[in-house]
């Protein structure tokens, strides 16, 4: 627990809070902070950073948008901010179970897959809310008939060639963004926040096109009416992605 006298540099109060620096100088540029003080040329955060950090971080998991933070945080005493006071930073695995409607041990399995991963790099282990609605749609896929070893084996496969393809990603961003255009931590943070929305759309958009053009592909030889039937109404209608930071 961090003391009122405490001091950190921007890269330990970033390490402390679990978010980037890039974010703290973010967040700081949009006045979410309070003012910083300087020891000599080096600017010192405090407790008080520590504490309005953690509050931002609990206010964006609850689906708040920075604006509408911004605005809460301008508001001394706000009820909702007196509600956060020492509460805990996301959920826990028998909170995941009850609000996904996956048996806890089905939760365990997920997280060793590696299909979901702990928030920052607490004692306590804590996921985002929106981790929930990703294993109730993996529990509908259960209630389907999958089977859960396959499901499971075909889940870790997926999620180690997503880290492989985001890996290479990071790196040519590193390489031809971060590295090659100068560009102030403010400005490098909002680029990033914008790219990932679109990589978002543009990853998963191309997955459903691959997946109608391999199941087409594979029954037009096919003798079965029904499912030629549904595949043609699925190419009718148009799938509409939407990704945005809340």
């Amino acid at each position: 627990m961090a003391r009122e006298d405490t001091a950190y540099r921007v890269e330990q109060l970033a390490a402390e809070a679990g978010v980037g620096v890039d974010t703290v100088r973010y967040y700081q540029g949009m006045g979410l902070l309070p003012p910083t003080d300087r020891d000599g040329r080096s600017v010192v955060y405090g407790s008080a950073h520590l504490t309005r950090l953690r509050t931002i971080r609990a206010l964006a998991d609850d689906g708040f948008t920075l604006a509408q933070i911004k605005r809460l945080l301008d508001e001394s005493g706000h009820p909702l901010l007196e509600s956060l006071a020492g509460a805990t930073v996301g959920l826990g695995r028998a909170e995941l179970a009850e609000r996904s409607g996956l048996p806890p041990h089905l939760v365990d399995i997920a997280v060793s897959a590696g299909l979901i991963q702990p928030l920052g790099d607490g004692e306590e282990e804590r996921f985002a809310p929106d981790v929930a609605p990703m294993l109730a749609a993996g529990m509908s896929l259960l209630e389907a008939g999958f089977p859960l070893d396959k499901l499971a084996a075909l889940a870790a496969r997926h999620a180690t060639s997503v880290e492989s393809v985001v890996d290479a990603a990071i790196d040519l961003f590193n390489d031809h963004i971060r590295d090659n255009q100068p560009h102030r931590p403010v400005e490098l943070a909002e680029m990033f926040r914008t790219l990932v929305v679109h990589v978002t759309r543009l990853v998963a958009q191309h997955f459903h096109h691959t997946v109608i053009t391999r199941v087409k592909e594979r029954l037009d030889e096919s003798e079965d009416a029904a499912l030629v039937k549904a595949l043609e109404d699925i190419e009718e209608r148009q799938m509409v992605i939407h990704t945005e930071w809340r």
